[in-house]
């Protein structure tokens, strides 16, 4: 498994592209622009890959927040950031309702700048003020067409002020997920590579308090030089290629980054042309993550060992395994309702319950989260009347790993649970309802370590 995936501005040979989908099943696809926001070669590339979440972006030929740069000083505390909202939502709706049912998740403005290196002034708070009211109005209009969004879509290391996040929460809450961009920066021979702002959502997740943290995003990444040049004519396809594997490895072990997407498969543009990874680099990248699956975690040879007794009101990892089990084959049914009562009401709060606090086991720790995710991941799936992605993650996430020897490493046997009370789960009139196992509690998330970073600036794409 890979977190790369591609950004399609061109579908070039659509079959290549669609090979590529049915071939690596990317967790996302970046689709944008007039010709990637095809309708027709979208449906068949999500018939190739049911379970990938399709992001998509629209050319917006002016993006009113930016136009306070070259504007009167006090333009940006007259700025309206509600009606601006209405407004790009207007100008998305077309191409919205055309996609439905093709494109899961929308972007909105692109790489906004709302500071520099240079110390903060009260006008770049408010911009970043405006940002999140325009986010949190942009965000409710997508949820009431049904839609889902993901906030802010910054460039590489803004804002270059971690604190400005501060301000940015409401924005978040909002918002379904966090679009961020991430490039490795050369210098202009090409002969070093800064890859310092690489990773920086951790930086981000470190700031901001759990109810904003949304699942990460990374719709653009590669090498990139200032904006002006890419890997092509400077780089090597297998050294680029070692690169972004490299970085595919930290990103495999942050579960809440859904994926990331190579900037880019197909021109719109001939400023980008040495970005494009269509062709032949693509196809390496195809058998790269083939061959060389990265994966969350290492599923080692399953072990019997024999259980501990269960005591009253107790949930042992047997119980977690068939619950697992049961909601799968709800699934291969085309119970979504019942395998949904499952994993919402029983599995998640099990996994929640059972995480290890301070474990000195990182990486079966790390593990434990992962398969939780990928569980509230399949909870999402069936809610978009996904059934076999959601199964799909049930089998070759969870079950490898609730059956592996991690839990068991980590001391995961059993948890102990509160008396059960009866809950309800929406289903309709022919569905009957499941028993279910509660866990209600739910442990705070570990702070993750703080990384610093330098953060330049680049030329931003609109």
């Amino acid at each position: 498994m890979s977190k790369l995936s591609l950004h399609i501005s061109d579908w070039l040979d659509p079959d290549d592209a669609f090979d590529f989908i049915a071939a690596t099943r990317p967790p996302i696809v970046k689709v944008f622009g007039n010709v990637g926001l095809n309708d027709t070669k979208i449906a068949v590339a999500k018939q190739r890959s049911p379970a990938t979440t399709f992001v998509g972006r629209m050319y917006f030929p002016g993006q009113e927040i930016e136009r306070d740069e070259r504007a009167p000083v006090d333009s940006v505390f007259n700025y309206d950031p509600i009606s601006d909202a209405r407004n790009a939502f207007n100008q998305m709706r077309e191409i919205m309702e055309k996609l439905r049912g093709l494109v899961d998740v929308w972007e909105g403005y692109n790489e906004i700048p709302i500071d520099t290196p240079a110390p903060l002034t009260e006008r770049e708070r408010q911009k970043a003020r405006n940002f999140n009211a325009f986010t949190v109005e942009i965000a409710r209009l997508m949820h009431d067409a049904g839609m889902k969004y993901a906030a802010y879509s910054f460039s590489t290391g803004n804002p270059v002020h971690i604190e400005l996040w501060d301000l940015l929460l409401d924005g978040l809450r909002a918002s379904d997920y966090l679009a961020l961009h991430e490039y490795i920066a050369p210098n202009q021979q090409f002969t070093e590579f800064n890859t310092t702002m690489c990773n920086r959502y951790r930086e981000v997740y470190t700031r901001i308090p759990a109810d904003a943290r949304k699942p990460v995003l990374i719709t653009e990444c590669g090498v990139d030089y200032n904006g002006e040049q890419g890997y092509k004519g400077k780089l090597p396809r297998p050294e680029y290629l070692k690169m972004l594997a490299d970085y595919d490895r930290e990103l495999m072990r942050d579960p809440y980054v859904v994926g990331a997407a190579i900037y880019c498969y197909g021109v719109d543009d001939k400023r980008w042309v040495t970005y494009d990874i269509g062709g032949e680099f693509a196809r390496n990248l195809r058998e790269y993550i083939i061959e060389n699956p990265t994966l969350p975690i290492e599923i080692p040879p399953i072990v019997q060992i024999p259980g501990t007794p269960r005591a009253p009101e107790t949930l042992r990892l047997a119980d977690a395994v068939a619950l697992a089990k049961q909601a799968r084959d709800k699934l291969q049914n085309g119970d979504g309702v019942g395998a949904y009562a499952i994993l919402k009401v029983s599995l998640v709060p099990w996994f929640y319950a059972s995480a290890p606090q301070h474990s000195s086991d990182l990486p079966n720790a790390q593990a434990h989260t992962t398969a939780r995710w990928y569980c509230e991941e399949a909870v999402r799936r069936i809610e978009k009347n996904e059934n076999d992605g959601a199964r799909e993650l049930l089998d070759t996430q969870v079950l490898p790993w609730l059956e592996s020897p991690g839990p068991r490493d980590l001391g995961i046997l059993s948890v102990s649970t509160p008396k059960r009370k009866k809950r309800t789960v929406k289903k309709s009139r022919a569905q009957k309802g499941l028993g279910t196992l509660a866990v209600t509690s739910k442990p705070k998330r570990a702070a993750k370590k703080k990384k610093s970073a330098p953060k330049p600036k680049r030329k931003t794409r609109k």
